[in-house]
């Protein structure tokens, strides 16, 4: 009796710890209810403006608290993700010329609030949250691309460990080349420092110190130092030079 009871206390304090430590990302549906920490919570969309049927007010509804976290034109989707440090949903919208949001909020007995954001689409969602959300955002610098970095949910915050946003493509592998009309100094794989009008190189990688990353036709990789403002964003210029005298047909988007 007394091995069944030492058997029956290790089984209980098991599960407690591996309920303590679930970690967990659960899709849930705009819409419909779901139960987190006792209450009802529901991502909402309704009409924002009277004579605007596209713009849609997106709300978060937690017990009887209504958050606004947006006006848009869609959800494009909404997740649950308990981790140790308690449960949050990411929420992510869509608008106009495809520019998505990516709202964090954090949910505990009392109250549901928005703790964080970032201008950008979540990709495939990781089974253990631990591992990371991939989140692509828009970059304009020497045209505009999608720049991927991985981020982990801490007190709150989205947080990564990387500077650089990769440059990965679109889902069919399609990655635009520039065509370089100037000279511009640089570092090549194998001791070449400058690139010569004439070169095609391919866009892979930017980081927030402003190195632009890039491979030739024959996949030599390379980087060179644009020029960033006062407060760190990319100034159009490379040592001085503006961009558009240093390539043709840059792919801004709109």
């Amino acid at each position: 009796m007394k091995r069944k009871k030492i058997l029956l206390c290790i089984l209980l304090t098991a599960a407690l710890l591996v309920g303590c430590n679930a970690r967990s990302v659960t899709p849930l549906a705009v819409g419909v209810p779901t139960e987190i920490n006792g209450k009802e919570f529901t991502i909402t969309t309704e009409q924002a403006y009277p004579d605007d049927d596209e713009i849609l007010a997106v709300n978060a509804i937690y017990g009887d608290q209504t958050l606004k976290l947006d006006e848009s034109l869609e959800v494009k989707g909404v997740y649950e993700v308990v981790q140790k440090d308690g449960t949050y949903m990411l929420t992510e919208t869509g608008t106009f010329n495809d520019w998505r949001v990516v709202y964090l909020l954090r949910a505990d007995a009392k109250e549901i609030t928005e703790t964080d954001v970032i201008d950008g689409s979540l990709g495939d969602m990781p089974k253990n949250p631990e591992d990371g959300f991939s989140i692509t955002s828009k970059i304009d610098v020497l045209g505009s691309y999608g720049g991927t970095r991985t981020y982990t949910i801490e007190n709150g915050c989205f947080v990564t460990d990387s500077t650089l946003y990769e440059f990965r493509g679109t889902p069919d592998g399609y990655r635009p080349v520039l065509t370089v009309t100037g000279e511009i100094s640089c570092r090549i794989e194998g001791g070449s420092t400058e690139l010569k009008p004439g070169d095609v190189i391919t866009p892979t990688a930017y980081s927030e110190d402003g190195v632009f990353y890039f491979e030739r036709e024959d996949g030599t990789p390379g980087s060179f130092q644009v020029d960033l403002d006062e407060e760190g964003n990319y100034a159009y210029t490379i040592g001085g030079v503006d961009e558009n005298k240093l390539f043709e047909s840059l792919p801004y988007a709109g």
